[in-house]
């Protein structure tokens, strides 16, 4: 796993979300409550790897730690992740692209073996 990683091997989670789904189901997702069904698909891709805060001015990503995932929620499609003390939301998350793949399998075993 990263445990530094430049803006360059990164991907927005919202895109990362929408590629999970094409590739996972082989189609686009549907629109019909699009942002939720991304939002689930940003914990899904945190589960299965290293999320990160990509901040103005700042030259390379922070890499999230699990406790702030854990307190915070995902917003807009997987674009923000809030919290619900005081804390700022983070408004742009990355992934990085191992983590779509691992994504990837695991959502494909769970829909094949569900069927």
């Amino acid at each position: 796993m990263t445990l530094g990683a430049s803006k360059l091997d990164l991907v927005p989670v919202a895109l990362a979300a929408r590629m999970l789904y094409q590739r996972a189901y082989g189609m686009p997702p549907p629109e019909l409550h699009l942002a939720e069904r991304m939002n689930s698909l940003a914990y899904t891709l945190a589960s299965r790897g290293s999320l990160y805060a990509v901040e103005e001015g700042k030259s390379a990503p922070r890499r999230l730690r699990r406790d702030e995932l854990a307190c915070g929620y995902f917003r807009h499609g997987g674009e923000e992740l809030h919290f619900l003390d005081e804390r700022a939301p983070i408004l742009q998350l990355a992934v990085n692209r191992d983590s779509i793949d691992s994504a990837v399998e695991d959502l494909r075993e769970n829909w094949t073996s569900s069927k």
